[in-house]
């Protein structure tokens, strides 16, 4: 009989519980119970309020019936650093003591505060090479800490901590096994994107925004008439708010309107559907476009990759008309993800706003999570190791004081297999001397072409993947008459058939990103200016609003701030 645990998940807004198989490919979920989390008790992933917290979950886990002591933790939190490395060929089982020795490359960061594991994600095979797709992680010790006090408190067994990409990731690789495809899991507050082929997971990324910040929208909009998160977040299953495209595309399919003749309160009424509608869709087209730039990303990655289809899990697959709009933006054939085929659900399991597929994260934490240990609670575990040694030692010394041959015999045998052990130890980490060696080169390599590639390197380089930004970016009713970039910005001529889109194209123009030379992510444009805008008539009649834009690029505003601070 497989072992049971209670699968945690801990949010800022909802927390979510289920009993569950333990490390079981195709688990049985037994219970499952969500609540909303006490209002700032967690941050980040962080219990702020662990006594406030612990009055909740005793609550909870008795209504539900659940009484596992044995838990396992699913954490989200940008706290917990992630890396996609390959790592050379090694037994499976030495991959750990190949992770610890050179996970110092991958995370700049002192890893004396840090608790590593790692997650295989493919075994990549070519010719006769064989090498290991790894997602190393790297959690703050507090953080881990953190949740084994809690766990402390509410006299849990912690089985395991994982991390909430890792869970994920363990059950889509069953669950979608076609040809280069997408899971979009919208949750409350992030929005995480796994690009799956044939199982194996290509990249994964979470943008920090989700159902949430759509309810906001229609709870801070006069149209939506709409007074609490809840309730804007039952309208959103029950009402179909969300239009076919971002230009709004079937407003005005209404099927209660059967006649032209309308009164003053049915024509506004109808007005005020119209504006709710907008609301709603320009609130998930935000989300939409934070997709569409992860998707660009992903291409320019993996070049001549061309996604299949799109599946929406998630409390966002309960949207009514996502998947319509997701798939006429995108131009790719996307559809909603409600149940789990490799997972069983109670019979009677809820189907309001958390789905099957909303409990993906911890699912997938009980199948295999990464198991990050509290070096405090392996510290005490040693010293119970170390009295029990101690107590032993101190048997050996009373028979020795009854017959010192016997001792004797005993030690020299004892010290002979400490020296054959170690000796055998030492043979069995030889290999990691190659590795190292063979990892140093490569290295000392590589820093000479990346020297030689930065003493040649220029901004306009970045010139056509800030053109295929602005593509995607540039509002529809906006065209680019002239384009002028130089060494310090760019220049732009722009004509737009509305003036409200030139706001629009400022706050879009100001989330464009590119990675640096460290990977890490940094605006592509600051000091973004219009200094005048013209309206004129057009020959059909409509105004027609000119303007210029100039910005510089970032980078070499940084550079320029830099040298004037360091002049002065």
């Amino acid at each position: 009989m497989a072992k049971h645990v209670l699968s945690i998940e801990i949010g800022t807004q909802v927390t979510k519980i289920v009993e569950i198989d333990y490390k079981k490919k195709n688990p049985h979920v037994y219970r499952a119970v969500s609540f909303a989390t006490p209002e700032g008790v967690i941050e980040d992933g962080v219990i702020r309020d662990k006594d406030v917290l612990a009055v909740a979950f005793r609550n909870e886990l008795a209504e539900a019936g659940m009484k596992e002591k044995s838990v396992v933790f699913s954490i989200a939190s940008s706290k917990i650093a992630t890396r996609e490395v390959t790592l050379p060929n090694v037994k499976e089982n030495k991959i750990g003591d190949l992770v610890r020795a050179t996970a110092q490359e991958y995370f700049p960061i002192d890893l004396n505060d840090y608790t590593l594991a790692y997650s295989l994600l493919e075994t990549i095979k070519e010719g006769k090479e064989k090498s290991y797709k790894v997602l190393l992680l790297a959690a703050p010790d507090d953080l881990v800490d953190n949740y084994y006090n809690f766990a402390q408190e509410m006299d849990f067994n912690i089985e395991a901590l994982d991390y909430f990409g890792n869970g994920s990731m363990q059950v889509l690789k069953k669950e979608i096994v076609l040809d280069y495809c997408a899971c979009i899991q919208i949750s409350g507050n992030t929005t995480m994107i796994n690009f799956m082929n044939e199982g194996q997971q290509l990249m994964q990324r979470t943008i920090p925004q989700g159902i949430f910040n759509v309810a906001e929208a229609m709870v801070l909009s006069e149209e939506c008439m709409i007074d609490d998160m809840d309730a804007a977040c039952e309208a959103l299953c029950r009402d179909k708010l969300v239009c076919r495209s971002l230009d709004y595309k079937g407003l005005d399919d209404d099927d209660s309107i059967v006649s032209a003749r309308m009164t003053e309160e049915q024509w506004r009424q109808q007005e005020a559907s119209k504006s709710s509608r907008k609301v709603v869709t320009d609130a998930i087209g935000e989300i939409l476009l934070s997709v569409l730039r992860v998707i660009d990303f992903f291409k320019s990655k993996y070049q001549g990759v061309e996604l299949t289809s799109i599946y929406i899990t998630g409390m966002g697959c309960k949207v009514s008309g996502i998947e319509e709009l997701f798939s006429n933006e995108l131009n790719i054939p996307t559809q909603r993800m409600e149940h789990l085929v490799n997972v069983s659900f109670p019979r009677h399991f809820s189907e309001g706003l958390y789905n099957q597929t909303e409990y993906i994260a911890v699912v997938g934490a009980a199948i295999a999570p990464v198991g990050f240990k509290s070096k405090n609670a392996a510290t005490s575990g040693a010293g119970a190791d170390a009295l029990r040694n101690a107590q032993l030692v101190f048997g050996l010394a009373v028979i020795c004081a009854v017959a010192m041959s016997v001792f004797s015999f005993l030690q020299y045998n004892t010290e002979k297999n400490k020296n054959d052990d170690l000796k055998a130890r030492k043979e069995s980490l030889a290999y990691i001397n190659t590795v190292f060696k063979e990892n140093e080169g490569i290295k000392s390599v590589y820093d000479q072409v990346n020297s030689l590639y930065n003493s040649t390197e220029t901004q306009n380089e970045n010139l056509n993947s800030l053109v295929k930004q602005l593509e995607a970016n540039l509002p529809r009713t906006m065209t680019v008459s002239y384009l002028q970039s130089s060494e310090d910005g760019i220049n732009m001529t722009i004509s737009s058939e509305t003036d409200i889109s030139i706001a629009r194209m400022l706050m879009n123009l100001e989330t464009l990103e590119m990675q640096d030379k460290d990977g890490q992510k940094i605006p592509v444009l600051t000091n973004i200016s219009i200094p005048s805008v013209t309206a004129a008539d057009a020959d059909d009649g409509s105004t027609v609003y000119n303007f210029t834009v100039s910005a510089q690029y970032y980078q070499v505003a940084q550079a320029q701030a830099a040298q004037e601070s360091a002049n002065q």
